[in-house]
């Protein structure tokens, strides 16, 4: 019986070693044919592929950075609040400008 135990535990070692093998293979394929058709090297592990995501702009005003699609425009200004664009059309200064100045509670 142990003698049968150790046959079957050999052969299903033997099966995963082939199987790792054989999806090593696939991806190593996938790769050279990911290479051929685009002409790039295929994304590694240790450098991921790099994923193209919303663009980010920053406000006229603050210098915040905002998601474009939450952005509000001006023309071709870009604003991170309704506020900032009111205030940019003011000619008022940022609060971090505004608070350095004497006599407006800075230091």
């Amino acid at each position: 019986m142990g003698k049968l135990l150790s046959w079957v535990v050999l052969l299903m070692l033997a099966w995963l070693v082939l199987r790792l093998l054989a999806i090593s293979q696939r991806r190593r394929e996938r790769g050279q044919h990911h290479e051929a058709a685009t002409g790039d090297r295929a994304p590694t592990r240790a450098a991921p592929a790099a994923k193209h995501g919303e663009r980010i702009l920053p406000c006229a005003h603050c210098g915040l950075f905002v998601p474009a699609s939450d952005a509000v425009r001006d023309g071709d200004a870009v604003y991170c609040s309704v506020a900032h664009r009111a205030a940019a059309r003011a000619g008022r200064p940022p609060a971090s400008e505004a608070a350095g100045r004497p006599g407006r509670g800075g230091p």
